[in-house]
């Protein structure tokens, strides 16, 4: 239970930082409550998913598993939560996917915790 609780809180804040700066289209200087509202909510709901994936004990193993789980259920969160702000229906959500794979590859990489 406590390792599903601290992939819940890795892969809400990538999602989280990932849907933030997707948003906006890397324009910082945009952001409001309602956009960190709305990524709390993406954040959420992939963290919710990945954190359930744990618990039944199939999360990967490998940092490049993980760093694609997270971005294919960021991707799958975003389209779920709110309508793309630019190019076509899934762009933003595929970029925010991304986004949050590279991140999280990046964090496990860098962490003590990165298997390979």
């Amino acid at each position: 239970m406590y390792k599903a609780l601290i992939q819940f809180r890795e892969k809400f804040i990538m999602a989280w930082t990932a849907c933030m700066i997707c948003m906006v289209q890397g324009d910082l200087t945009v952001l409001s409550w309602s956009h960190a509202v709305t990524a709390s909510k993406t954040g959420a709901l992939s963290g919710l998913a990945y954190g359930l994936v744990a618990l039944t004990g199939k999360d990967p193993k490998t940092t490049m598993l993980s760093a694609w789980l997270t971005g294919t259920l960021t991707m799958g969160a975003d389209l779920i939560v709110h309508p793309t702000h630019f190019g076509p229906e899934w762009m933003e959500a595929f970029c925010t996917g991304l986004g949050a794979a590279a991140l999280l590859y990046i964090w496990e990489r860098k962490s003590s915790h990165g298997q390979s």
